[in-house]
Order: C-alpha cells, then sequence, then structure tokens
C-alpha cells in the first residue's frame, strides 16, 4: 500500500496479448504438471518496466526507492496462489520491495489491504510526529480504521528504518518550511533547488511531505505536489 494515489496506465501490449498463455503456463503449475518460476523473465521485465513507471521507481506499500535498499519483486494484491486467474491481471499488479513483499507473504487477506490505484491512502492516514509510525485517521469508521491497521501490520510498515527514514523526511520539510519564512517570498537558489526535489515524483516518502505541508498550514504546497505525482 503506498501512502499516496497511484495513478495507474495501461497495461503494455505484451500483457494484453500473452497474457492468457502466460496465466495458463502458472495454472498448470500449481496443478503440479510443471515446474518453474510464477512467470518466465520476459513476462517479468515486460511487466517489471511498466510497474515502475507507476511509482516513480518507488515501492507501492512503504514509498523507498527500489533499486537502493530492495530489489523490486511483482506483488499481486490478491496472491496469485489464491486466485490464479488474476495472476496476470493488470489491475492486480504493483511494484514492491523485497522487504514489505517477504512481510505479506502469500496471505489471504480477503481485500482488506488497502489499494492505492483505486482509494486514497491520504485520505486514511495519520503519520505520528514522534515516532513516525502510520495511524488511522482520527474519524474513519471502524470497518476502515481496521483496514489501517492491517494494511500497516500485514506490510510491516512500522519497523524501525522505515520510521526513522519518515522522522528524517518530517524534520527536512520543516526546515526547508522554516527557511523559507525566514527567507520570504522569493526563493534563493539552495532552497529552490530542494523545493524541486521535495516535489520531484521519485522523491521517497511524499506521504511524509504533503503531510507536514497540510499540518504546518501550506495545504496549497501539498496540492501541487499532488498535480505531479
Amino acid at each position: 500500500m503506498l501512502m499516496v494515489r497511484l495513478r495507474r496506465g495501461p497495461p503494455p501490449a505484451l500483457l494484453v496479448s500473452r497474457r492468457d498463455v502466460w496465466t495458463q503456463r502458472w495454472q498448470t503449475m500449481q496443478g503440479g504438471q510443471r515446474r518453474g518460476d510464477w512467470a518466465t523473465k520476459r513476462a517479468k521485465e515486460t511487466l517489471s518496466e511498466e510497474l515502475r513507471k507507476m511509482t516513480y521507481e518507488k515501492c507501492a506499500f512503504c514509498e523507498s526507492l527500489l533499486g537502493v535498499t530492495s530489489y523490486l519483486e511483482i506483488e499481486h494484491y490478491t496472491a496469485k496462489t489464491v486466485r490464479t486467474e488474476e495472476s496476470f491481471d493488470w489491475m492486480n499488479l504493483f511494484p514492491i520491495c523485497r522487504l514489505c513483499n517477504n512481510a505479506k507473504g502469500a496471505i489471504d487477506h480477503g481485500g482488506v489491504l488497502i489499494k492505492p490505484d483505486v482509494e486514497d491512502p491520504e485520505e486514511m492516514l495519520w503519520l505520528h510526529p514522534d515516532t513516525g509510525k502510520l495511524e488511522p485517521k482520527a474519524g474513519l469508521d471502524p470497518a476502515t480504521e481496521n483496514r489501517v491497521q492491517r494494511t500497516t501490520e500485514l506490510c510491516d510498515l512500522q519497523r524501525g528504518a522505515l520510521c526513522t527514514k519518515r522522522i528524517k523526511t518530517m524534520e527536512n520539510t520543516i526546515h526547508w518550511l522554516e527557511r523559507v519564512a525566514e527567507q520570504g517570498a522569493v526563493l534563493d537558489r539552495r532552497l529552490e533547488k530542494e523545493w524541486n526535489r521535495l516535489i520531484h515524483p521519485s522523491t521517497e516518502y511524499k506521504f511524509v511531505i504533503r503531510h507536514i505541508f497540510e499540518t504546518r498550514g501550506e495545504p496549497r504546497l501539498a496540492e501541487h505536489d499532488r498535480r505531479g505525482f
């Protein structure tokens, strides 16, 4: 579950033309009639390339850059062992880091996991300013609150290193806002460079940055960032 809303593009052409073949191959393997990986190398390369674009090279669950702390793996919202017919359904696929993927595993969550390409996580989440942990936003109905809690548990989104990175991102964003307030309307070159980095789509932990903008009285900056990602 990425912490911000995702925009999913159209499926790659090769997936459209080969989906049935790839699905049948996997179902044959699940039936014990064939051995091997769930997808061919060509299939994985095709899917990975397009999935990376959707998140700007970030994990769709924790927002960490892929290939830096952990490599990209293809995640199935509904596990490929639960519904084999959805194994190559474009709407069922996300790019994920190995840490989040190992935590989630092949559990059948029954749709409780927040799905960021059709839901907006920012409407459900709150960021604790001291711990960097994600919490249910105040005022949620019990069912949605439970989904938030289950999502953070299933993907281990409260792990220590991740919370530390969120806190660091909070501190950096607050520091930037404070220096902007001191300087005035016209940004110097350094502050402008930092601004461009903050709003770049590939920057990690967009939820944290927007959260700080919102809670520090700068919702227009948060909205500006949303328009770019």
